[in-house]
């Protein structure tokens, strides 16, 4: 289709993500140190969310596309 962009698999082995640990104590964000916070980060752009098909990646990030086959099956079809 004219305009769409090409989706790669977000979970696929080529992209790369990291679980977000908490680098604080419990008293300072509710988390243990070293507790995972529930954040994916792109290890390409570094930005992050709660949801790894609603980060908001940088424009030139190549994994800017990635989706889950959850999301292109829900969003796409």
């Amino acid at each position: 289709m004219p305009g769409e962009r090409p989706s790669r698999d977000a979970l696929a082995p080529d992209t790369e993500y990291r679980v977000v640990r908490s680098e604080t104590s419990i008293d300072v964000d509710g988390f243990r140190k070293g507790e995972p916070t529930g954040e994916i980060e792109c290890l390409e752009c570094g930005r992050s969310h709660m949801n790894i098909d609603e980060i908001p990646h940088r424009e030139d990030c190549s994994q800017r596309w990635a989706k889950t086959d959850y999301w292109r099956e829900r969003f796409l079809e």
